[in-house]
């Protein structure tokens, strides 16, 4: 198994890429979503990840349109205005702002299920 891996790492660069970006969302959103959902329970853990990822992602992308690139300026890129280089986190922003709204709203509303559950209760 060891030498499978090492031939298919070092052979593929775009499995390569794959490989580890999978490998990382795995471990780094699912660790946070395991802790919060043996803390808050399955549905309110999911939806807490959720915000927080997109709102960490709305906050790293509009800092991204802001002060980047810090590479060779706009000007001196052919064809290519400032405009042009930040299409593509423009576009991330905006579906990072729409996704985070969306958990927003479902934690509302999840918060709205409970108010009420707790007042038939009662």
């Amino acid at each position: 198994m060891r030498e499978i891996m090492r031939t298919l790492l070092s052979s593929n660069l775009t499995f390569t890429g794959i490989f580890l970006f999978v490998l990382f969302v795995l471990s780094f959103f699912g660790s946070t979503f395991i802790l919060n959902a043996t803390n808050l329970g399955r549905r309110l853990g999911f939806l807490v990840v959720g915000a927080a990822t997109f709102g960490w992602l709305v906050i790293n992308s509009f800092l991204f349109i802001l002060y980047a690139p810090r590479g060779p300026a706009p000007s001196s890129i052919d064809g290519l205005n400032a405009l042009e280089i930040r299409i593509i986190p423009i576009t991330y922003f905006a579906g990072s702002l729409i996704l985070f709204i969306m958990f927003l709203l479902a934690l509302n509303r999840y918060e709205q299920e409970e108010k009420d559950t707790e007042e038939t209760n009662s």
